[in-house]
């Protein structure tokens, strides 16, 4: 499957959640508590923990986070991540699973997209498997076709593969005869294997027949690796704007001082945020420079870069209230605010065109917010004394 294919599919996979949002979002629920999460929830439900445990009916999106992660009971959609991963609920439709060990036991109707260190993968997946990790083990039922770019492939007998299976060729595979007869390998380049054209052939190398080249593209890491990049960047800086949102009163300050403004406000920001954007570093060089100040200027180029790193977090919060408030005319929320507006952001930055206008908004937008929170406020015009009115005189 080309990368290009794979990546539409995945876009398009974010574009339908996102216009299934308003119907996803009738309600939200959000849980950091220890033990499992039962019951039935027509919501999306957010979940995060050191142990997060969800035995629940979700008629929503299932976000779950922790280092030892246990899915169980429904959801329409899964995005799910941490150090340990079981996954033995159903995903009535796509699921997102990313660890350093998933182990996937239970049903998912439509695609999986799984990226690890070792993937178990014994349960049902409706279409198709898209899967990279340094071992794959296959021992369930899949519908469609299954991609995979690992070290190791392990394929019990009883597995069934509904399509084709696909793997690159540097790949250790043991499996039943019937699966890897109709297998496809790709060829996954390596640096330093390249051989030169004009290498020389052996005496009999005419008349050995070509190797049958495969139509696959040899891009399938770079394709887990995109897949990867783009769940945990969006499951990261949501962390970030969650932290932000549970310790600070950041985002009450954001949205009174912006929130129904005019633009002119927001275009300021952006002004002030492109001058921070170009003057930090020449003054953290002129620090340097001078030699009297390379602490200083180490601290400011570490503030500037923290700050650039979780700018799509500022740009998310708008997004988001925008579409929560003003589309969907819900009442303030800002957890679901930040979750959509930074999936919003997400699915843009995956659009090449898009993508370059996003990152130039929001940098200078994030600086300029924090600038102007941390500029001298103007000073309140003192109260006039209102002095009591004078007895009138009777001059008569």
């Amino acid at each position: 499957m080309k990368t290009s294919r794979l990546l539409a599919c995945l876009l398009l996979t974010l574009l339908l959640l996102c216009c299934l949002m308003p119907a996803a979002f009738a309600e939200v629920v959000f849980s950091s508590e220890e033990g499992s999460l039962t019951g039935t929830y027509d919501a999306t439900v957010f979940q995060a923990g050191q142990d997060a445990t969800s035995n629940a009916e979700v008629k929503g999106i299932l976000f779950m986070a922790g280092n030892t992660v246990s899915a169980g009971g429904t959801g329409e959609y899964a995005f799910i991540a941490g150090n340990t991963v079981s996954f033995g609920g159903e995903c009535l439709n796509d699921a997102f699973i990313g660890g350093n060990s998933v182990a996937v036991s239970g049903n998912v109707d439509r695609d999986l997209y799984a990226v690890g260190k070792v993937l178990d993968l014994r349960g049902a997946i409706g279409r198709d498997l898209f899967a990279g990790a340094q071992t794959v083990s296959i021992s369930g039922e899949i519908g469609g076709n299954v991609y995979l770019d690992a070290e190791t492939i392990q394929i019990a007998d009883d597995a069934k593969i509904g399509g084709t299976l696909r793997f690159n060729d540097s790949a250790r595979v043991s499996g039943p005869d019937e699966i890897l007869n109709n297998a496809e390998r790709y060829a996954d380049k390596k640096e330093g294997t390249e051989k030169p054209e004009n290498a020389e052939k052996p005496d009999d190398a005419e008349a050995a027949p070509a190797p049958v080249q495969s139509t696959q593209p040899a891009k399938s890491t770079k394709v887990f690796s995109k897949i990867k990049s783009v769940l945990f960047s969006y499951l990261g800086l949501l962390l970030i704007a969650y932290f932000f949102l549970w310790l600070t009163p950041l985002w009450e300050k954001v949205d009174r001082d912006y929130t129904g403004k005019d633009f002119g406000l927001y275009a300021a920001a952006f002004g002030i945020g492109f001058a921070v954007l170009a003057g930090l570093p020449l003054a953290s060089i002129i620090l340097m420079i001078t030699g009297f100040g390379l602490r200083p200027a180490f601290v400011l180029l570490l503030v500037y870069s923290a700050v650039l790193t979780a700018a799509p977090v500022f740009l998310g919060f708008f997004l988001g209230s925008l579409l929560w408030r003003k589309a969907l005319k819900k009442t303030k929320n800002y957890w679901a605010e930040l979750a959509a507006g930074l999936l919003i952001w997400r699915i843009l930055s995956l659009i090449p065109g898009l993508k370059i206008v996003t990152a130039f908004v929001a940098g200078p937008l994030a600086l300029g917010v924090i600038t102007r929170m941390l500029g001298k406020k103007k000073a309140e015009p003192a109260p006039v004394e209102e002095h009591p009115a004078l007895p009138e005189q009777n001059l008569a």
